[in-house]
């Protein structure tokens, strides 16, 4: 299948891919692809590289909305690329979406852009441009092509002997710049958007996709519940710019870590089992991406 050439860029067969991901999780995608050559950048990372029988570029962020925005749109201006990939790890919002399956986005919303009027939450979406001036969009679509490409693509996947054997969904994904680990935001976000997967970049690469006028696709496996079963406090485990490269900022961020840790003595399980999960999201959204780009 070609996907159409963006209405903004002409040329499209001669442009490369685009596949983002985090620098968390980029491994299974550099295991699977023939490394070309290696762009360090300030806060993110690109790769030219041979993967699925293309010339792919490959862009790894930081976590968070505002780190994949800025490393997707310096990647659209450099490599102009005729479609973009988003693939990564995401929480399962669904009963049916269990840790180890994948979610193919067909939208994809910021559920923390809105108003908050105190003990209520108003989504509105983002400001974009549409018609010729400034307006609200709430969610953000994929190309129906690369959709489609995906869902027989999933069908046609041979998983690993890895944990459970994955199941494919087609569905919402919501993005904010929140790790959620609680049961309320969980309902939440099910019950407003029947969104099956939660994490923190695809609604932002979407966005910068629409404005440069590139299909975009997002897949995601699944690393966790995101309830209050997995919950994790990060912000004691972080070491933060604030703290200083001095021998008493690194203690600082250490006893936070070490008190933590002893006050909650369940936590280095916890802490296995979700970085288990996201090996596992990540390799299995590699396998899926990887399957989408052959048939490109």
């Amino acid at each position: 299948m070609n996907v159409p050439s963006s209405p903004t860029h002409s040329g499209g067969e001669n442009r490369p891919p685009l596949v983002f991901t985090v620098q968390t999780e980029v491994n299974p995608i550099l295991k699977r692809a023939a490394i070309l050559s290696t762009e360090p950048e300030q806060e993110w990372t690109t790769w030219r590289a041979r993967w699925a029988g293309h010339d792919v570029v490959i862009v790894a962020s930081g976590i968070g909305k505002v780190n994949a925005a800025m490393a997707v749109q310096s990647a659209i201006e450099r490599h102009r690329p005729r479609v973009i990939l988003v693939c990564g790890s995401a929480g399962g919002l669904s009963d049916d979406v269990l840790p180890g399956d994948l979610v193919i986005g067909d939208r994809a919303i910021q559920h923390d852009a809105g108003v908050n009027l105190g003990r209520r939450f108003v989504h509105t979406g983002v400001h974009v441009r549409g018609g010729g001036r400034r307006k609200m969009q709430r969610g953000f679509i994929p190309d129906a092509g690369l959709v489609d490409l995906a869902r027989r693509a999933g069908a046609d996947l041979k998983h690993d002997g890895n944990g459970r054997p994955a199941q494919v969904h087609l569905g919402p994904i919501v993005t904010g710049d929140q790790v959620v680990f609680s049961d309320e935001r969980k309902q939440w976000m099910r019950e407003t958007w029947r969104a099956l997967a939660v994490e923190m970049e695809s609604a932002a690469v979407a966005q910068v996709a629409q404005a440069n006028g590139i299909p975009w696709l997002a897949v995601r496996g699944i690393s966790d519940a995101a309830d209050g079963e997995a919950g994790i406090n990060l912000a004691r485990l972080s070491e933060y710019v604030e703290d200083g490269e001095s021998l008493a900022g690194w203690m600082r961020s250490q006893g936070r870590r070490l008190g933590y840790l002893v006050r909650h003595p369940e936590m280095p399980g916890k802490i296995t089992r979700v970085v288990r999960g996201v090996r596992l999201a990540a390799e299995r959204a590699a396998a899926l991406t990887e399957a989408v780009l052959h048939e490109l």
